[in-house]
């Protein structure tokens, strides 16, 4: 009879642990649509003062774009390990909250 050896444990308990994708691309997208959703209320809080629809021009929406991508990746590295455990309608709201607070710090730096 063997004795129990824990290296051996806890390579089983790595190689049947499930990830769960599906949590994590919906934390990334949470956070990603967080961080467009703040852009886009900064653009109507504008027209609601009597300006016109402007987002910019092109290189503008693709620069913000990129650097919400970037964000999204940094932030998430981080964020994923909070939300984990969290149930599916929370963790996508949590996150969504999450994206517009981190707009909040990368915003200004775009202008």
């Amino acid at each position: 009879m063997q004795s129990f050896i824990l290296n051996d444990a806890i390579r089983f308990k790595l190689v049947t642990q499930q990830e769960d994708t599906g949590a994590k691309v919906q934390v990334f997208l949470g956070v990603f649509l967080g961080v467009m959703l703040r852009w886009l209320y900064g653009v109507v809080v504008v027209v609601i003062q009597g300006g016109s629809w402007n987002f910019g021009s092109l290189s503008v929406i693709i620069a913000r774009i990129v650097v919400a991508l970037i964000a999204t990746v940094f932030v998430f590295s981080g964020y994923w390990g909070k939300v984990k455990d969290q149930p599916a309608g929370m963790r996508f709201l949590n996150s969504l909250v999450y994206g517009v607070s981190i707009d909040a710090l990368v915003g200004p730096w775009m202008y």
